[in-house]
């Protein structure tokens, strides 16, 4: 029993031992998009435009299909009434009608057809906004991601910084311990060590600030938790691969989601045009009834003539071929046919500079991305320079030919020629993530 229940308690050990270490995997930057855009509100919204338009469809397929309705009226007359001889006489009675009718439109040139391609072009159109809005969502997190990395990457090297400050400062109190040292070194040492502690905490600010601005990004609370993966390998893939420019440049006005979105509208524009264009021919309608029903003059009685006998015996039919004919509305359709002529001018007008703007960005972007490619080269030759400069002060220093102004100054530079190669290589990043995302309309690895 005892081995029982030791194993049981094994099993659950190991079970909640796996769920902490499942917790504390941090997430992807592809996770956090995801979980993002499954919590977006205007996401949310705009699928909800696309759930109602396209029970449009269903609406505008069905008017294809005749109509049933069945009516039922009763109605009763008391008084009297005076016919053409000038003689009054009561003229009481009661009586009911029963039946059924149904409807169904035979010529309507082309506009039932036209309202459902209409309507599948809304659609379409309110899918490119919830595309629109992901795509939105996925920048806004990769943009916050990028820079949670950029402050924690900042942050190891400024507590790098604090570490060899630290050393150096236990150096040069035991050499002024031993009177080697003059006090004004020991207390730029203390100086400097005191300004690194300083700016760690305040990059350890940074990081927290950034952390928010990401958990605001994915429509997260303050106080959910969440841990990154902060393993910057893909950062490094991203700025060793070149963009494939002459690609991106051709897809993008293909696959935006705004482009594709003004396509549809003016497919849908061009619809609702064919609609109006229908009402000035003649359209044709097909109306069955069948039905039946009874009167009883009150006068004589009621109850003398039976219900269903009547009910049974005037049981009737009726078929009617209805022919509508336009000839004067107003001029309403001619109106709207030239108020819809300016909508498709206005898409027009809009797509245009939409694909200007695109252009205008992409370019944009692939210039920026060229940019920092050149900058990142130029920052690590800097950067290795600095390294060789400061290896060379701190021998230098060590051997008592240069002062710890100068060893500061030296390691100043360093820090500063770190953070900026750091600084370039995340907007490398950011910026051929932003070429993808407006190329492909999504973000992988």
């Amino acid at each position: 029993m005892r081995q029982k229940l030791l194993s049981v308690f094994c099993a659950l050990f190991i079970l909640s031992l796996a769920n902490r270490v499942f917790a504390q995997e941090g997430w992807s930057l592809q996770e956090c998009m995801d979980y993002a855009v499954q919590q977006n509100g205007n996401v949310a919204l705009s699928q909800l435009d696309v759930e109602n338009k396209s029970i449009d469809i269903q609406i505008a397929k069905r008017e294809k299909l005749p109509t049933l309705n069945a009516f039922s009226n009763i109605s009763s007359n008391f008084g009297q009434s005076q016919d053409i001889f000038g003689n009054n006489a009561r003229n009481d009675n009661f009586s009911n009608s029963i039946g059924l009718s149904s409807s169904v439109s035979l010529l309507n040139f082309g506009s039932i057809k036209n309202s459902v391609i209409k309507t599948e072009a809304l659609v379409n159109a309110s899918k490119e906004d919830v595309e629109l809005a992901r795509r939105n969502t996925r920048m806004q997190v990769a943009q916050a991601y990028l820079q949670l990395l950029l402050q924690k990457e900042m942050a190891r090297l400024i507590d790098s910084s604090a570490i060899f400050s630290s050393l150096q400062l236990q150096k040069i109190q035991r050499s002024t311990d031993l009177g080697v040292t003059a006090l004004s070194v020991l207390y730029e040492a203390k100086a400097n060590y005191s300004r690194d502690v300083q700016k760690k905490a305040a990059a350890v600010e940074q990081i927290d600030k950034a952390m928010l601005a990401l958990k605001y990004a994915m429509n997260m609370q303050e106080d959910q938790e969440v841990r990154i993966d902060e393993n910057i390998s893909f950062i490094e893939e991203l700025s060793r691969n070149d963009v494939q420019v002459d690609l991106f440049s051709k897809m993008i006005w293909n696959e935006h989601p705004l482009i594709k979105k003004y396509q549809y509208l003016n497919e849908s524009v061009m619809a609702e045009n064919k609609i109006i264009r229908s009402t000035l021919y003649p359209s044709i309608d097909l109306s069955v009834n069948v039905g039946s029903f009874y009167f009883n003059n009150l006068t004589q009685g009621f109850g003398k003539l039976p219900y269903m006998e009547q009910i049974q015996n005037n049981f009737s039919q009726q078929v009617t071929l209805s022919l509508n004919v336009p000839i004067y509305n107003r001029n309403i359709a001619k109106h709207n046919l030239q108020k819809n002529k300016i909508v498709i001018q206005q898409n027009a007008e809009q797509l245009a500079l939409d694909k200007q703007q695109f252009n205008q960005e992409m370019q944009g972007y692939l210039l920026d991305y060229k940019n920092y490619e050149n900058q990142l080269a130029l920052s690590n030759e800097a950067l290795d320079n600095t390294r060789l400069a400061f290896d060379i002060s701190q021998k230098s220093f060590d051997a008592g030919k240069i002062s710890i102004y100068d060893l500061n100054t030296s390691r100043a530079n360093l820090l500063n020629a770190e953070s900026e190669t750091i600084q370039v290589r995340y907007n490398m990043a950011f910026a051929k993530l932003l070429i993808q995302l407006m190329a492909t309309r999504d973000i992988r690895f």
